[in-house]
């Protein structure tokens, strides 16, 4: 079964009491501590903040996922008024739509780069939702650090080094719950010679450790930029939130495999004649995106 690296980045605010009959869960304010790397990451000379700028192309209202056929899956997107910047994000599974929708909202600080992003997680069939806060932690520098999510029972932590240009390097990460012990696994990123797209990235966990190459059309990336926490799932191809370019090919090899197999998963991105995305899938149509379907 392929395998699509998929990363990005929502939260949302949720500042009021509600009385409406539901059991909430407010995930905020965790009695976990956060764990600490032991090292200094490396921080750039240049500040991009290029993962907290909350920018899509807004012409993209919504994508629609059919994977494998018979599964699902679709996110709707608003904007702050007349710019790029994410208001709100909706994600649900279209056959449970009358269920259960996911709420992302987008806060910024002064400077126009996400504060928190705060998702509500309602079903009103069996009436509970969930809150989780997903908080952008900056130097006194403005340069982005870490993103943490807390939770009453597990909490999330992503820590940031970066190249000198302020391109991102390595992000760490570590998802646990109550009485685990910490597990940091990296992402390592390394770019063509214009530091424009990412050409390979090394996944190393505690027990994994695999290595993807990728290849790029010429066409504008229309998801760049836009990251909440790895794990949280949203629609791009391999690296796609830290390049310029649409990822076309993936290489991907398991570097614990002794018999050093490799496989190749093609990409096609297909445009109107407007030359607007309405389409990006894999080569053997298991995966398919629809843009504004």
């Amino acid at each position: 079964m392929k395998k699509t690296l998929t990363l990005i980045i929502l939260i949302a605010l949720f500042s009021c009491e509600k009385d409406d009959g539901y059991d909430s869960i407010e995930i905020d304010n965790s009695p976990l501590e956060h764990a600490e790397l032991g090292f200094k990451l490396d921080e750039p000379n240049i500040i991009l903040n290029e993962l907290c700028k909350g920018e899509l192309n807004r012409q993209i209202i919504s994508i629609l996922l059919v994977s494998y056929g018979n599964t699902y899956r679709k996110w709707e997107f608003e904007y702050v008024n007349n710019t790029d910047l994410l208001s709100k994000m909706t994600f649900y599974l279209p056959h449970y739509q009358g269920c259960e929708q996911n709420v992302y909202e987008f806060l910024y600080n002064e400077n126009n780069l996400i504060d928190k992003v705060v998702s509500t997680r309602e079903n009103v069939c069996n009436e509970y939702e969930v809150i989780k806060t997903y908080t952008f932690n900056y130097n006194d520098n403005g340069l982005l650090k870490s993103i943490f999510m807390d939770n009453d029972f597990f909490v999330e932590e992503n820590y940031f080094g970066y190249y000198p240009n302020g391109k991102i390097k390595e992000i760490y990460n570590d998802h646990r719950g109550r009485g685990v012990e910490p597990s940091f696994g990296v992402q390592k990123f390394t770019y063509n010679d214009s530091f424009t797209n990412v050409i390979k990235v090394e996944s190393i966990g505690t027990n994994t450790h695999y290595t993807y190459r990728y290849s790029y059309d010429n066409n504008i990336n229309p998801f760049k930029n836009v990251f909440i926490a790895t794990s949280v799932f949203m629609p791009f191809i391999g690296p796609a939130y830290l390049s310029e370019n649409n990822v076309i090919e993936v290489i991907e090899k398991n570097e614990n495999n002794i018999h050093n197999q490799e496989f190749t998963y093609p990409y096609f991105f297909e445009y109107s004649n407007n030359q607007h995305l309405f389409r990006y899938r894999d080569g053997e149509d298991d995966v398919v995106y629809y843009i504004n379907q």
